[in-house]
């Protein structure tokens, strides 16, 4: 969802394509659906406003992994874990 919103008003020069090209080549990352318990989790992020940032942060609380970030909003949350290296 991120990429593409971002590729669709041009701030980013990747496309949706490229990134499921490469998505499907490795072995380091999962795709994970958008369901319904990924929602659920979705909805006790509270403090977190932007909505794409709220489902990332609901599906990393679903799966009880980090996220790779250095947003504001999303290292301020009391639902997940961040890590910025």
């Amino acid at each position: 969802m991120e990429v593409l919103y971002l590729s669709e008003r041009g701030r980013i020069s990747v496309g949706l394509g490229t990134v499921g090209n490469l998505l499907a080549q490795s072995n380091n990352y999962a795709v994970i659906a958008v369901d319904f318990d990924v929602l659920t989790a979705t909805a006790t992020v509270d403090d977190i406003p932007e909505l794409h940032d709220r489902v990332i942060a609901g599906t990393a609380a679903w799966l009880s992994i980090p996220i790779l970030t250095n947003d504001p909003a999303m290292t301020a949350s009391r639902h997940i874990q961040t890590i910025w290296q």
